[in-house]
């Protein structure tokens, strides 16, 4: 059906699928961002987030980097495996020490005596999909300091590549691992583009991966919403029904207005997307802003739904399930892709980088 590599947006590895997209719903010339978007939502329709992330998660934030940076044997050798869901790739950037500071990463590519491998040394953690993975697209240092040190390279499974489970507050499906690389030998033609571009690369991978988890997450909102609205048109209490409460009401429109808001904001940009590319310069701070508002309206959405739903909404199954499930792991979104702090400050930065210099009260 194509869904792996509809979830990567428009592009020529559309073509890599054989018997059209969807059977030939829509040709790989006319897909758009909106055609992705829509694979998006209904990917996570199911409400079950970790295996969701754990099916098409690490494929989706990884694989971009090897259509924009891979090389002719990364696209002939392992692009088709991916897309037909053959194999599973990750993106490992994130450890220990470095998280929302990339330029901070400790794990190590040395070169041996040949010259022909990296000798890869390191750890990384909170690593989705991992666990599944025969593809590590992986953040290393083969430099100095800072951002200038860091490259990317595809570093392929094995024994020197040693995946631990990590248990976090959703689901183990989701394949979340701590790395160990354990002096791992990569050929040297598993380096993305030249040494210490790399910093470049995972920049440039945000904007797309970042809007994803906005579209996901809004979907997710919007299911949790619905579930709300039911219930306070069902239940009765004090020989009424819930939604008679103007309390009750007044939470339901406080969820109402921010989904609606946060919507608008999600069209306006992927139609932009469609427009300038995902990776433009110019969405770069309107991508930020809305993966900041997003979260910020789902922790809004959590909180009202499960008031309204009471001790429903702390029950992991029955009627209450997806307000429970949506309350347990919407914070998740706010972590990663960039912090909710990291991205309401890049916004701004960038607005201050292109303020006038004439504009003045």
């Amino acid at each position: 059906a194509g869904l792996t590599a509809m979830g990567l947006g428009p592009g020529e590895h559309l073509k890599l699928v054989p018997g059209g997209l969807l059977g030939g719903v829509v040709k790989p010339e006319e897909f758009d961002h909106f055609h992705e978007m829509i694979v998006q939502e209904e990917r996570v329709r199911h409400f079950c987030p970790g295996w969701e992330d754990g099916l098409e998660g690490g494929n989706a934030i990884s694989i971009p980097v090897i259509l924009k940076y891979g090389n002719e044997w990364m696209k002939k050798e392992v692009l088709p495996g991916l897309i037909m869901g053959d194999t599973v790739s990750c993106l490992s950037i994130t450890e220990a020490y470095a998280g929302s500071d990339v330029a901070a990463i400790r794990t190590t590519a040395k070169k041996d005596a040949s010259g022909e491998n990296y000798i890869v040394s390191g750890t990384k953690k909170w690593i989705t999909a991992g666990q599944y993975s025969d593809w590590f697209v992986t953040a290393v240092r083969t430099g100095g300091q800072k951002a200038a040190g860091v490259s990317m390279m595809l570093v392929p499974k094995s024994d020197q590549v040693i995946c631990s489970k990590i248990k976090t507050k959703y689901s183990s499906a989701a394949g979340t691992v701590f790395i160990a690389y354990e002096d791992a030998v990569v050929p040297k033609k598993c380096l993305f583009g030249q040494e210490g571009k790399g910093f470049q690369i995972i920049m440039s991978n945000f904007n797309h991966e970042r809007w994803m988890i906005c579209v996901v997450s809004m979907a997710r909102a919007r299911k949790c919403t619905e579930e709300t609205f039911k219930w306070a048109m069902q239940r009765k209490i004090f020989g009424t029904k819930l939604v008679e409460q103007a309390v009750i009401r007044e939470k339901l429109a406080q969820m109402f207005s921010a989904l609606e808001t946060v919507t608008a904001l999600q069209y306006e940009v992927t139609y932009s997307m469609c427009q300038k590319g995902s990776q433009s310069p110019l969405l770069g701070g309107r991508i930020a802003l809305l993966k900041y508002t997003t979260t910020r309206v789902c922790h809004l959405i959590a909180d009202n739904a499960v008031q309204i739903l009471g001790g429903r909404g702390v029950t992991r199954t029955g009627m209450g399930r997806i307000v429970e499930a949506f309350h347990r792991t919407y914070k998740i979104p706010a972590v990663y892709g960039g912090s909710e702090e990291i991205l309401a400050d890049l916004a701004v930065r960038m607005a201050i980088k292109a303020f006038p210099a004439e504009a003045k009260l």
